[in-house]
């Protein structure tokens, strides 16, 4: 027993509680839908819109792979203590739970980034790139690299930290890790706020009616729940600094550390769906309800107009959740896209309407 280290026991305290199972469910839940979102991307990109993977695509599937080995961590980490109060864990299932949480903590400053990169490189298929996107790319690769430094210079030697508690002599953690916690957790809050208000600006400039703007910032607004996670996930980790209880206090660290990162890989996903959603409304009830989704919600009157220019991106279809044939004029760096050939490709539309006088 490690009771002899971490003091006594509360008065009160049900040494015989066993929260293994509630973590388990937590994360796994969280792992199969987000599992699940990237499956229905990749089939609504392959065989609904028929287009390459891009970029986007593959990072938001290596970040499933960190997701993975954080759902493994907390899986292994019941196994030794993970989600019982500390004082009923022997003290070599303690090390072995802070030796996960270790690795778990590299795995979530590498796999959060890499779901923020692919939101980015989506919005700049999208919309191309601007100073607010470059800054948040610049961000979200110096939290991976400065978080990931930080870490493996906190105690010496590095295995002191899942040591610390069997050979408290052994050497010296170099600052107090809790701080580095909440402030890590901090930092990567703010990123997600300034992805999320990234593309608002642009897509009110677009041509289109307010109501169909409201819409799509809305659809990237949805990232809010990945924040929200995150705050809880900052709230559980303030009882690490006011507890002995370490083993039973990370099981909530542990699950919304999965829940966060899962929740983020949905909303990221989530722009890219609806064309599978149209396809299967058109599927169930007919090509009316695809008509009513794809195009004629948006179509600019002809009134007034004798020549009209529309200019339909490659992805804007991803854009409005899929698209209505808006009438769009986008950003200089959108006008020429350079393609893989290494040759400029310009996709232009144009509707012509014929107007015939009659002289009276």
């Amino acid at each position: 027993m490690s009771s002899n280290i971490f003091g006594q026991p509360p008065s009160g305290t049900d040494l015989a509680a066993d929260r293994r199972g509630v973590n388990n469910a937590a994360v796994t839940s969280a792992y199969i839908i987000a599992a699940c979102a990237i499956g229905l991307r990749f089939l609504a990109r392959a065989r609904v819109q028929r287009s390459a993977f891009a970029a986007d695509d593959w990072i938001i599937l290596a970040s499933l792979l960190g997701v993975t080995a954080s759902f493994a961590s907390t899986i292994i980490g019941g196994q030794y203590g993970l989600g019982k109060h500390v004082w009923v864990v022997p003290l070599h299932g303690v090390v072995k739970v802070i030796r996960i949480l270790f690795a778990y903590v590299l795995f979530y400053v590498w796999t959060v980034p890499l779901i923020k990169l692919s939101v980015l490189l989506f919005y700049r298929r999208i919309f191309g790139m601007n100073k607010a996107m470059w800054t948040c790319v610049g961000l979200t690769i110096g939290y991976c690299v400065s978080c990931t430094i930080a870490f493996f210079v906190c105690c010496r030697p590095v295995s002191y930290y899942w040591t610390q508690y069997a050979d408290p002599d052994g050497e010296k953690c170099v600052f107090n890790m809790y701080p580095f916690y909440l402030g890590n957790a901090a930092a990567s809050v703010t990123t997600d706020v300034l992805i999320l208000l990234v593309p608002i600006p642009i897509v009110w400039k677009l041509h289109m009616r307010t109501t169909q703007k409201l819409l799509v910032c809305s659809i990237f607004m949805l990232g809010g729940f990945a924040c929200m996670a995150s705050l809880v996930r900052i709230y559980y980790m303030t009882f690490l600094s006011k507890s002995a209880n370490i083993t039973w206090i990370m099981g909530d660290v542990f699950i919304w550390s999965s829940v966060e990162p899962c929740v983020g890989i949905v909303c990221a996903c989530l722009p890219t769906l609806q064309p599978l959603f149209r396809h299967t409304l058109q599927q169930l009830f007919g090509s009316r309800v695809g008509r009513y989704l794809g195009s004629s919600a948006n179509k600019p009157s002809d009134k007034g107009r004798s020549k009209t220019s529309v200019r339909k991106s490659r992805d804007w279809d991803e854009t409005l959740l899929a698209t209505q044939s808006v009438q769009v004029e986008m950003d200089e760096s959108r006008r020429g896209r350079m393609s893989e050939e290494g040759k400029i490709t310009v996709e232009t539309h144009f509707r012509l309407v014929e107007e015939t006088r009659h002289d009276r």
